[in-house]
């Protein structure tokens, strides 16, 4: 009987500490991660740059 309760807790705790190792992550800042780029072309001898194209998510 106790090394059936003893290996039930075991279990139990790995199982509860995998849980929480699996659970997303919160993040309370705003999200900063995302790829901005653009484009610069010559147009009669000037540089012309293009309006920022950006992905992902910048705030």
């Amino acid at each position: 009987m106790t090394r059936s309760l003893m290996l039930i807790s075991a279990c139990l705790l790995i199982v509860l500490t995998m849980a929480a190792g699996a659970a997303p992550a919160k993040r309370a800042d705003a999200c900063t991660w995302g790829a901005s780029s653009v484009v610069v072309e010559q147009v009669n001898g000037q540089y012309v740059e293009s309006d920022p194209n950006t992905t992902g998510c910048i705030p």
